[in-house]
């Protein structure tokens, strides 16, 4: 069994890390995350259960934490590759990664809604602009988009923050500390009389944040050193794991405040054990077929799970059923394969796009 790394090995594992081109385990937590969320939505509301077993939402939280790492990391790397951060080629990447699902599921409850009129069409109609211009994270969401406010956090992140890492560098962790924590005080009850949306009573931009300092703090050789001897042997990211778990399901029942933020901090501790060495005791098990291709199509998952809900749940009680577990097997295989069909027929198509603007 491989040891915990010592002091003399710190500078050419940084050497290492800053090499590395994928972390492949953090498809794995990927996976995790998008399985916890489907959950999530497959639960029968009002049953008393296992608390961890109803605790799906935070999945979004990890997704965060990942983004936030890997976007800065990213950035930080052309930087130190190029001397600086090609803007335009970053936001070109990222609409040709992004775009092209989001408006295609759009489009498709969009159409449903228009087409097949319902009970619930005016509501769409009514948040369907909201979710088009990435305002979701601002509005009361109750319908099929209401799972776009995620991505109107990630796109806002994505507004703001590239540019803060291309103009600034000497204070820019030091703003992010400030940022992540103004954005970690509404939920405590601060800023009572400011009109902020009931998201900011929530999760706010803390763990997107706490990804983007991650990156920093691993970018930096002496703080990737500490992260290292702390977090450094194979068997971390499992303990990680099962301490992420263990908070998950000892926090009370409303997670406001403090224990969300323990959360996160259990999240942050979990990604950083997973990249600061990549032989760590999960590798195997994410490297699994199905971990890897779900982390891998997640993001379209996560996109069109609400739409199988919605047909399964139908399909569902016109036999009588009920079963959450059911439901659960249905949505999440029927939601693989069809992110699975668009990742290979349709985003494929833009992503060999991205290498024009990979540097």
């Amino acid at each position: 069994m491989a040891e915990a790394p010592t002091r003399s090995d710190a500078p050419t594992a940084h050497a290492r890390f800053l090499q590395t081109r994928e972390f492949g385990s953090l498809n794995g937590l990927r996976a995790l995350a998008i399985l916890a969320v489907v959950w999530h939505h497959s639960m029968n509301e009002g049953e008393g259960r296992f608390r961890l077993l109803s605790r799906g939402f935070l999945g979004v939280d990890l997704f965060f934490v990942i983004s936030g790492f890997l976007i800065a990391t990213l950035l930080l790397r052309e930087r130190r590759r190029s001397g600086t951060i090609h803007l335009r080629n970053f936001y070109l990447r990222r609409v040709l990664r992004i775009f092209p699902a989001y408006y295609l599921m759009l489009a498709v409850v969009a159409a449903i809604a228009f087409l097949k009129p319902g009970s619930g069409t005016p509501a769409i109609k009514h948040e369907l602009p909201y979710a088009l211009f990435y305002l979701a994270n601002l509005f009361p969401m109750k319908t099929l988009l209401s799972i776009t406010w995620s991505l109107s956090v990630e796109e806002q992140f994505y507004f703001v923050v590239p540019t803060l890492e291309k103009i600034s560098r000497t204070y820019l962790p030091l703003g992010l500390f400030v940022a992540y924590v103004l954005c970690s005080l509404p939920p405590f009850g601060a800023f009572p009389h400011l009109p902020l949306p009931d998201f900011f009573r929530q999760t706010t931009f803390g763990p997107i944040l706490l990804g983007v300092l991650l990156a920093h703090a691993l970018d930096t050789p002496r703080i990737y050193q500490t992260f290292r001897a702390l977090l450094g042997h194979r068997l971390a990211p499992g303990v990680a794991l099962l301490a992420a778990l263990a908070v998950s399901t000892l926090t009370p029942p409303d997670v406001t405040g403090w224990p969300r933020l323990a959360i996160h901090l259990m999240f942050g501790l979990l990604v950083a054990a997973c990249v600061v060495r990549e032989d760590h005791v999960l590798r195997a098990p994410f490297s699994l077929w199905p971990i890897q291709r779900i982390g891998i199509v997640s993001y379209g998952i996560y996109l069109y799970h609400m739409l199988v809900r919605h047909f399964a749940s139908q399909g569902m009680a016109r036999l009588g059923s009920n079963s959450e577990i059911v439901r659960f097997l249905l949505v999440g295989l029927g939601t693989w394969i069809l992110a699975e069909a668009s990742y290979r027929l349709f985003e494929a198509r833009f992503l060999k796009l991205k290498e024009r603007f990979a540097r």
